[in-house]
């Protein structure tokens, strides 16, 4: 039977992921020529988003032999907007490949990678690749890696040659050395022009390897002579304890150094029986391997057009045959599957069984979300979910016609179950259908698939800030509420104060009437005309942070009824909160942003023209992480303005923090501006 591993495929935007699967998949004889990403004929990018956009959107999983080994190679998306499907291609992984650019370098979805691999305790593997494109440059590379990255990270190849000059690679385990010519490869000793600098890295290679193992150590101290058999066996131990980290180089496009990749991986990585305990959010986890009771995690949902929901699965212990029982522990729901799967790229093939560490899929289980735990019947353990961060950019979606409208709940509903970076937010406020996302590219490509996949046609634009306002001073009013028609009459009066209360105290209603002016029976009707009434201010916003107390009033013995000492409250309030200084309040965002060392300078900048307040920095290797709180006014659209103030290499995180008072120079325009946005959304409506 075939050892099975499983590999992510990680990097920034831009390091060739894409082309490197397409390399692998060649060599092992799965496809017979390698695609290329500019001509969309990728094995892994293959919806129309995809190959419009020529960037991964979707994690596919990619099944080859090489050897005793059966790999699945999960090409996961580099843009940070899709990291939905970067922490699932993780859930799913023994280890990871984290690409470099040899041009670029680390960039900052480098060290993002790469500190959540560490989180998941996987292998960590760099693979260095576009070593044949201009400037390319191992060296250089090398020591941004080393100054960037947390572990102990180790070259075990230098490269022959760079750029236009790369044809070929020395092994720094074997010091063999191996070069292309016309396509084909040969062996042999290593060249004189690299020999000096292969010694040098071989040298640290073999101190980052006994500083792993304390037998190894004591021998190197005491100068003795390390055997090399026992010196790779170290190193492979090393590498899939996670002790040491492998740097390896590439050309994708030419095909070089896959060969090497991939016999590396057949010793490097892990199974799944080796991985250090999971976390669990109840029960025990059983111990992983083929022996123990079947247990598995929900990695990713797929809704596909002919089979539905699609829940991918990484079968982490035992075996689940076709039509055997199995629980959703997370769901707390009763299965049973008449099919399994195992995924190919976009395809799908029957298989009559699942065994630990496979990728399958199951169809039909509409109540299975991502990150639920599978088991079988009895076995009690819940598997912390995978976890992802709030979505910080948002769309207001309104359907094109009555059809779109009709089928609009529906395809949101498919889009949430398949993405779980997606959030659906219907804002009381502004009455507006919310679609949040991680950025302007994410929500882009869910609007899309919305219309591609669901026949669901929507216009978008930036939703409505949700202003409030409060009082600055005290306010007092009386209202008389007086009806009369044919029938019985109306007949309220209430007097009551306001005051302004501390940020974040809501509304708090008093009742201090004494002498029975106004019957303690009316008391409710006159909080509920108050709460009522304070959904919209003077100024046209709810207000917030006010004391009312209401202690005066008058009743009729026959016309007093709870509409209208609804009524006269909510009168009364409003002329209160009128005459008290109406203050205009907006949300801030606590904003944390994460750029290059070199964009700092640009994004400080860019917060004091957003009327921005930097609340502290903090360095992270050569990344600094600015935090500030920022209006959301200024910010609807800062995931598109990032990406293009850093080239597409910063990231940040937002929510809502507090609100705070427009400064008053700037509140006829914000009031204007309000007032220009309502008219518009309704006019849509």
């Amino acid at each position: 039977m075939a050892q099975i591993r499983n590999v992510a495929l990680l990097s920034h935007s831009g390091a060739g992921k894409t082309s490197l699967l397409e390399a692998m998949l060649m060599r092992a004889g799965v496809i017979g020529k390698m695609g290329k990403v500019e001509d969309g004929n990728t094995a892994s990018d293959t919806s129309s988003e995809e190959k419009r956009r020529k960037i991964s959107i979707h994690s596919t999983v990619h099944p080859l032999t090489w050897g005793d080994h059966l790999f699945n190679v999960i090409d996961a998306p580099g843009y940070a907007d899709f990291v939905g499907d970067i922490r699932s291609a993780m859930a799913a992984a023994d280890g990871a490949l984290v690409v470099v650019s040899a041009v670029s370098g680390v960039a900052v979805g480098t060290e993002r990678v790469w500190s959540s691999v560490a989180e998941r305790e996987l292998n960590q593997i760099v693979v260095v690749n576009k070593m044949d494109r201009e400037n390319a440059d191992f060296f250089r590379t090398m020591s941004d890696l080393e100054a960037s990255l947390e572990g102990n990270l180790a070259a075990i190849q230098v490269p022959i040659g760079q750029a236009a000059d790369f044809r070929g690679i020395v092994d720094l385990l074997d010091m063999v050395a191996y070069t292309w010519q016309g396509g084909e490869r040969s062996q042999g000793p290593i060249p004189d022009e690299v020999a000096g600098v292969a010694h040098s890295y071989r040298e640290k290679l073999v101190e980052a390897i006994v500083e792993t193992d304390d037998d190894l150590m004591m021998q190197y101290l005491e100068g003795e002579e390390l055997d090399p058999l026992t010196l790779k066996a170290a190193f492979y131990r090393a590498v899939r304890a996670n002790d040491l980290q492998p740097v390896l180089l590439t050309s994708a496009t030419e095909a070089m150094g896959i060969t090497l990749l991939l016999d590396f991986l057949a010793q490097g990585v892990r199974g799944v029986e080796h991985h250090r305990p999971l976390r669990v959010e109840h029960g025990t986890m059983p111990e992983l391997g083929p022996d123990g009771p079947f247990v598995a995690r929900v990695i990713k949902t797929v809704i596909d057009p002919y089979l539905g929901k699609v829940s991918l699965m990484r079968v982490l212990s035992g075996e689940l045959k076709a039509g055997q029982p199995l629980r959703d522990n997370t769901q707390d729901l009763d299965l049973r599957t008449a099919h399994l799967y195992v995924p190919k790229g976009a395809q799908l093939d029957e298989v009559p069984a699942l065994e630990a560490g496979m990728i399958g899929a199951i169809t039909k289980a509409d109540g299975v979300r991502t990150g639920d735990t599978l088991a079988a019947p009895g076995v009690d353990v819940v598997l912390s979910p995978i976890r992802v961060p709030s979505p910080v950019m948002a769309l207001a979606l309104s359907p094109k016609t009555r059809a779109d409208d009709d089928r609009l709940s529906e395809g949101l509903q498919k889009l949430l179950d398949a993405d779980p970076t997606l959030q659906l937010v219907r804002d009381p406020e502004t009455k507006e259908t919310v679609l949040w996302g991680m950025g302007h590219v994410h929500l882009e490509v869910a609007v899309a698939e919305l219309a591609e996949r669901y026949g669901v046609n929507v216009d978008t634009r930036l939703p409505r800030v949700s202003y409030r306002e409060t009082i600055m001073g005290n306010g007092d009013a009386r209202y008389r509420h007086k009806k009369q028609t044919g029938g019985a009459g109306q007949f309220a009066e209430v007097a009551l104060r306001v005051a302004p209360l501390e940020r974040g105290s809501g509304i708090e209603f008093h009742w201090a009437v004494v002498g029975g002016t106004i019957p303690t029976q009316f008391q409710s009707s006159c909080e509920k005309g108050v709460r009522a009434a304070s959904s919209n201010g003077p100024l046209g916003f709810p207000l917030v942070d006010v004391r009312v107390e209401v202690y005066d009033g008058k009743d009729h013995p026959v016309d007093s009824k709870d509409i209208a000492f609804q009524a006269a409250a909510a009168e009364a309030f409003k002329e209160a909160c009128a005459s008290a200084k109406p203050q205009l309040l907006e949300p801030l965002a606590l904003l944390k942003v994460r750029v290059p060392d070199r964009f700092t300078g640009d994004v400080i900048s860019d917060f004091n023209g957003r009327r921005g307040r930097v609340l502290g920095m903090d360095t992270e290797g050569s990344v600094s992480v600015i935090s500030a709180h920022v209006p959301m006014s200024e910010i609807r659209n800062y995931s598109a303005d990032l990406r293009s103030k850093t080239g597409g290499r910063g990231a940040y995180s937002l929510k809502i923090d507090r609100y705070e008072p427009v400064p008053h120079q700037l509140v006829d325009r914000v009031l204007a501006e309000a007032k220009a946005e309502e008219e518009a959304a309704n006019g849509e409506g």
